[in-house]
């Protein structure tokens, strides 16, 4: 089934999780979540397979996502607090969950196999994908090849029919139904399932009618787990930053109005829904930022919190350098990772490991000019309509495409940003945008020790000041000369052109240096101790 078009809730600003990453944290507590829906009953035991070769081996300690799948799995969303204590909850409840380590092709980077048992022995088996940015995908259900992203109520319906048979009883079913968001056969062992996908939630009396059909085995129902559902009738103002400027010339209107249409036409909301979320999405990165730099946080890994520190000096020592802005939106780039890194509510921007990137360079600098609450919104629908443009074809993973995907990316979101709350236009916006992806070009994706801490905090400090050197050169007359599109498809190229050791597997980089090494070996010691 063909991509659908991004969403700035969902994949830009979004989503709010516990921290430390969106693909890493986020993502198995989305798939846990999905998955424990599929098995009837009470769970009771649970184990989570991870590719002897993927991303996760080296990682999934480090950055909880065994805490995350547990937390899933226990029937809770990636925001709920009680993530922290996954295992004490699980262990509570009576649930046994194992994480392994098996030798299977990893097709995908963030590959796992859910086998999951309830109380009366029932078996359900769940293949996943975590495929960055907190969005996730259900690859298969026992032998059932599909595509389940979290954005619609699913109805699955196990048949004995052969796939021409089943085709006839989905033709029959869709008609049933009010909202069709998409379908899909597949088939295995002789037999079918049909997967219908709805945006409005199924009444219980059409599931029931359904169960007790000829040829049916077994219905199952799988409700959302992402903030804006499927809109797959949805039409689009624009797509593209070259279709994003063409309406802003034919309209005359800002960047913020145009995401705000984007998003009113992809999630089907009013404008006050989306101007309400958005307010809370930017209320979720304040508090982000401010809360860490007390300092008062246990980062549990290689560093201690150091963003409050850095704040007093460069702000109150005479001998630190000036540097204007910059000595608030450092800080507070840095204060939200380390506030992510200590598994505090962040909100992940366009990743987990961006998520210090707009608290710092656009609400830092907002902060910082004196704007008003309104003009804060409004700048982060700027950033976030960037944000939409440069993905319209692929997603935020420093899996797939590295670090310039992730903190790279988001400083060119905020240039474009920032750009606006200087006064300069939507092309300068788009100037400014391409002007930081281009300077962040090739930046690998090497987390020490498997945590979101060493390089990831420094890179975020690094990418705000990127923001805001690069609005500013544009805005006094720089000409990047590449159209943003151009950029941004570059961007992705770049990155499936980077070594599987240097995108996110502790391979390469900074994580095979000697002291990178001991430095991971102390950490597994810490993580076995938990």
């Amino acid at each position: 089934m063909k991509r659908q078009n991004p969403s700035i809730f969902n994949d830009i600003v979004g989503p709010i999780m516990i921290g430390p990453s969106s693909s890493h944290t986020c993502g198995p507590s989305r798939i846990g979540y999905l998955a424990q829906q599929l098995l009837p009953g009470t769970l009771k035991k649970a184990t989570v397979a991870f590719a002897k070769d993927g991303a996760y081996t080296l990682m999934y300690k480090g950055q909880r996502s065994d805490m995350g799948y547990i937390n899933g799995l226990l029937g809770r969303r990636p925001e709920d607090p009680a993530l922290r204590t996954a295992f004490a909850d699980a262990k509570k409840a009576g649930v046994d969950i194992e994480f392994v380590i098996e030798d299977f092709p990893p097709i995908v980077p963030n590959i796992s196999h859910l086998t999951l048992e309830n109380t009366e022995g029932r078996i359900v088996e769940v293949h996943s994908d975590s495929t960055g940015g907190g969005t996730v995908k259900l690859l298969q259900i026992d032998g059932f090849p599909v595509a389940i992203v979290g954005d619609c109520y699913e109805v699955l319906i196990f048949t004995d029919h052969c796939e021409e048979d089943a085709q006839k009883l989905m033709a029959q079913l869709q008609s049933e139904l009010p909202a069709d968001e998409g379908n899909a056969i597949s088939t295995y062992e002789g037999k079918s399932l049909i997967n219908l996908k709805q945006r409005e939630d199924v009444s219980e009396k059409f599931l029931l009618n359904v169960k007790n059909m000829e040829h049916v085995t077994e219905v199952r129902y799988v409700k959302p787990v992402l903030a804006v559902p499927s809109n797959r009738h949805a039409e689009f103002p624009f797509v593209s930053a070259a279709e994003m400027l063409a309406a802003a010339e034919t309209t005359g209107k800002e960047l913020w109005e145009l995401g705000m249409e984007y998003e009113m036409a992809r999630s089907g909301w009013t404008y006050d829904k989306v101007w309400e979320y958005m307010e809370g999405v930017v209320k979720t990165m304040e508090h982000s930022s401010k809360e860490a730099l007390k300092g008062d946080i246990d980062m549990a890994g290689i560093i201690s919190p150091t963003a409050g520190k850095v704040e007093n000096y460069v702000k109150k020592n005479p001998k630190a350098l000036d540097m204007g802005v910059l000595n608030t939106a450092v800080p507070w780039a840095m204060a939200t990772m380390e506030y992510s890194s200590a598994m505090g509510v962040v909100l992940c921007a366009p990743t987990g490991g961006s998520a210090g990137i707009f608290p710092g360079a656009v609400l830092g600098t907002a902060n910082h000019m004196g704007v008003t609450w309104e003009e804060k919104v409004k700048a982060m629908f700027v950033t976030s309509v960037i944000g939409i443009v440069m993905s319209k074809d692929c997603n935020y993973s420093a899996e797939l495409y590295g670090c310039q995907v992730e903190p790279g990316a988001a400083s060119g979101m905020a240039a474009g940003a920032l750009v606006y709350l200087m006064g300069g236009t939507p092309e300068q916006s788009c100037m400014a945008a391409s002007c930081a992806v281009q300077n962040i070009l090739g930046t690998i994706c090497d987390p020490v020790a498997g945590l979101v801490q060493i390089p990831c905090i420094n890179r975020n400090a690094m990418s705000a000041a990127n923001a805001v050197i690069s609005a500013n050169m544009v805005m006094g007359g720089f000409d990047p000369l590449i159209p943003l599109d151009q950029t941004a498809e570059t961007l992705f190229r770049v990155g499936k052109q980077l070594p599987s050791e240097l995108r996110c597997t502790c391979k390469g980089g900074l994580c095979i240096t000697p002291c990178g090494e001991q430095l991971a070996r102390e950490q597994d010691a810490r993580d076995a101790a938990r």
